[in-house]
This record gives structure tokens, C-alpha cells and sequence, in this order.
């Protein structure tokens, strides 16, 4: 058994998951879409639960990656949170496992996505206080509490996903709607 064979699997598995979602989708799918025997996913996990976790944890390390290269391609902080902020809504919009596993209530009873949401929130919370610490010594922000801004940043974020972004008909409308929330990060709705 290969890498290349676990790589086939988890990347097949996400896009049934994504279709069936989680609670109808079965081994034998999973198996049945990789092109592959029962025995070879029960090779590489033990059930259902462990797929997912690997597809989860697949797309967030894309997500991660996408976020670093898209921030990494420009100086300014101000920029770098636009960007910070414009990829992770947009990624709510197009939903994805990584989505499902942090916003669902059933899922939330599985321990390891806990350990997923905990994750992920860490990395955001380290992301966004790198990037206003920097703002703030490029004096492009103002010398704020970069962990409490951060919070608030992400908690903003977490509660415009479902009644802003999931209302929007189409993507250039979500997209209207991530800018216009970036815009209040950054410029308030005072005149």
C-alpha cells in the first residue's frame, strides 16, 4: 500500500462526503469512489470517523496554504487581512468538509472535531494577531490588543457565515457582502 493510495482515498472521500454528507455516507462509498476494496481504506483507518478527520485535515492544510501564499505576496497588513479575511469567507460560501466539520451541531459531537474546531480557531487566532501585530509596528493600525482584535475579528467573522453569506444568491453577491464586513473591520460605520 502506497501514500499515493491513501492520498486517492481521503481525496475521494471528501467529495462524497461533501455530496452525502457525513451521517449518510458509508465505507463502502468511500470505497466504491476510490476505486478501491473495503480492506484497502481499513488498511489506512480504523472507520468512517478517522476518513473524515483525514479529509478535514487535508483541506484545512490546503486552506492554511492558500492563506500563507495569498499573505506572504504582499507587504502591507492592511492588505494581508483583506486577504486574510476575504479567502476564509469565501471558502464558508463554498462550503467543503473543513466547513462542515466547524459549523455543524451533529459533527460537534465527535470528539475529534473538537479537536479540529480547537485547532483551526488556534491557527486563526495566530494568524490574525501575527498580522495586526505587524500592522501595528508598520503603525498602518493602531497600538490595540492584538489577542483581544483578533477574538473580536474572528468572532465577527464566525457570526456573519450563516445569515449574511449563506442568504447571498450568488458569489459575486457573497463577495460584495465580505468586503462591505471588511470595510467595518477597518473603517467602522461611523462618518
Amino acid at each position: 500500500m502506497s501514500a499515493n493510495s491513501k492520498q486517492q482515498i481521503i481525496e475521494a472521500a471528501g467529495i462524497i462526503f461533501e455530496h452525502y454528507g457525513f451521517k449518510k455516507t458509508t465505507m463502502d462509498d468511500i470505497a466504491f469512489a476510490a476505486g478501491k476494496g473495503k480492506s484497502s481504506l481499513y488498511y489506512y483507518f480504523k472507520n468512517k470517523e478517522e476518513v473524515f478527520e483525514a479529509v478535514v485535515a487535508h483541506e484545512a492544510k490546503q486552506l492554511i496554504a492558500e492563506i500563507n501564499k495569498v499573505i506572504n505576496a504582499t507587504h502591507s497588513a492592511v492588505e494581508k487581512l483583506r486577504s486574510y479575511v476575504n479567502i476564509r469567507m469565501k471558502r464558508f460560501v463554498q462550503r467543503g468538509n473543513l466547513a462542515t466539520a466547524l459549523n455543524d451541531n451533529f459533527l460537534a459531537t465527535f470528539a475529534f472535531i473538537e479537536k479540529i474546531q480547537n485547532n483551526y480557531r488556534d491557527f486563526e487566532i495566530e494568524m490574525i494577531t501575527g498580522i495586526i501585530n505587524e500592522g501595528i509596528k508598520r503603525k498602518e493600525f493602531k497600538p490595540v490588543d492584538a489577542n483581544f482584535t483578533s477574538e473580536a475579528i474572528l468572532t465577527c467573522m464566525i457570526g456573519f457565515e450563516v445569515p449574511l453569506l449563506t442568504k447571498s444568491k450568488t458569489s459575486e453577491e457573497s463577495i460584495t457582502k465580505i468586503n462591505n464586513v471588511i470595510d467595518m473591520f477597518f473603517y467602522g460605520i461611523c462618518t
